[in-house]
């Protein structure tokens, strides 16, 4: 269904709850998944199908967080597929089967691509690649392998602009691992990236669920609205 792929979750020990009711989502696309966590906060979870590892140091932002993506992605590389749908704690997909159209375009980095608000000029165009990721094995090395691009202007006195990198982020990050390896980006066609944890939110996401089939979706943070995302789902298929 899903041909030499391997689900991959980043995640800290304060997120385990949201692993947790989202695993049986990770699982369900038949293939092998591994937990990824911060060596000082690492997560471990018991259940068959399941491999948790830890490495780099825990952060939501900060030259520590880039590090340790870096590491992560390193990490899936000791794996033998030759495809990766890597998740946040809050993102999942709902089908099953992962979209045909990131096979055809494996090379490609997939992922939900949000526009980037921050108000400094960028060399890089100004969104954010938000999880989950569909990357495959060439793509990963070339990320590694590639100088990230730099988003912000220096100036040409650099004194004049020191860099407080607001973009220490994974989501720029990867924008940037991107742009530096010199492959190509797209936003999921079925994807939808924003939260829901107001009911405005909550509801916009359940529309686009139910009427549109969306299943790349982030970010989704209790068992609630994910309980509520599946049975939309249910519906659209249903429906079509």
């Amino acid at each position: 269904m899903n041909p030499d792929t391997l689900v991959a979750v980043s995640a800290y020990a304060g997120d385990v709850h949201q692993v947790e009711h989202n695993l049986p989502i990770y699982l369900h696309h038949g293939c092998p998944v591994v937990i990824l966590s911060p060596a000082d906060a690492p997560i471990r979870i018991d259940r068959l199908g399941v491999t948790c590892l830890s490495d780099g140091l825990k952060g939501w932002a900060g030259p520590q967080t880039l590090d340790r993506q870096r590491k992560f992605l390193e990490l899936l590389l000791k794996f033998p597929h030759g495809h990766f749908l890597f998740h946040d704690a809050d993102s999942i997909c709902l089908s099953p089967k992962l979209p045909k159209y990131c096979y055809e375009s494996p090379d490609t980095i997939w992922s939900n691509e949000v526009m980037d608000t921050n108000p400094a000029p960028s060399m890089l165009p100004k969104i954010a690649m938000q999880p989950p990721y569909f990357l495959s094995r060439k793509s990963i090395r070339a990320m590694l392998e590639g100088t990230p691009a730099t988003s912000y202007f220096t100036r040409e006195n650099p004194a004049d602009w020191p860099l407080p990198f607001p973009t220490e982020c994974i989501d720029h990050y990867m924008l940037q691992l991107t742009y530096g390896a010199k492959i190509p980006h797209l936003s999921f066609f079925t994807g939808a990236s924003f939260e829901t944890a107001t009911e405005r939110g909550f509801a916009e996401m359940s529309k686009l669920v139910r009427n549109h089939g969306r299943v790349m979706i982030h970010s989704v943070k209790t068992a609630s609205v994910l309980h509520q995302l599946l049975l939309d789902h249910r519906g659209f298929i249903n429906g079509h």
